[in-house]
């Protein structure tokens, strides 16, 4: 079994503290590609498959939170919702998807420019030479190490 599906037992395993909007489509999903002119791969592609969206404790990774409505802004988790405000507010990178906003003015965002999309840190704040906001560290070098360390840390705050 590989490490994402190991990473999905372990939060199946806690459905009091899981919420997620199964049965997201391929077809779903391609609008989403379609919609942000990218093209989804690796672990997070999976990811909004399985769950849609996930909610766990009190981590929140942003997706697809509503398997019938693309654009619905569900308490802002829809990547595609908050990644084009990000492109419209603070002109975000084309590469770069919104999967979890710390509320502190960092955002994480899956770099799709890697062969294996990374998940980097930049501030949600326009750069002072009015260009991209630049990313201040690589955070995980993949969605599911990402996943791992932060399912991980809430499933340390349940015991």
């Amino acid at each position: 079994m590989g490490k994402y599906e190991l990473i999905k037992n372990n939060l199946l395993k806690y459905p009091d503290e899981l919420e997620f909007f199964p049965n997201v489509t391929q077809e779903l999903i391609e609008k989403f590609e379609k919609e942000l002119n990218i093209e989804l791969k690796g672990s997070y592609k999976q990811f909004l498959l399985d769950f849609g969206y996930l909610s766990f404790g009190s981590l929140e990774i942003f997706g697809i939170p509503n398997k019938k409505v693309v654009k619905q802004n569900e308490d802002c988790t829809n990547a595609l919702v908050c990644t084009m405000e990000s492109r419209k507010e603070i002109n975000l990178s084309e590469n770069l998807l919104v999967i979890y906003n710390f509320g502190n003015g960092e955002l994480y965002c899956l770099d799709i420019s890697y062969e294996t999309p990374k998940v980097v840190a930049i501030w949600d704040e326009i750069s002072e030479d009015m260009k991209n906001p630049p990313i201040t560290e690589i955070v995980a070098d993949s969605f599911e190490d990402f996943l791992e360390e932060y399912v991980n840390e809430e499933i340390k705050d349940f015991t």
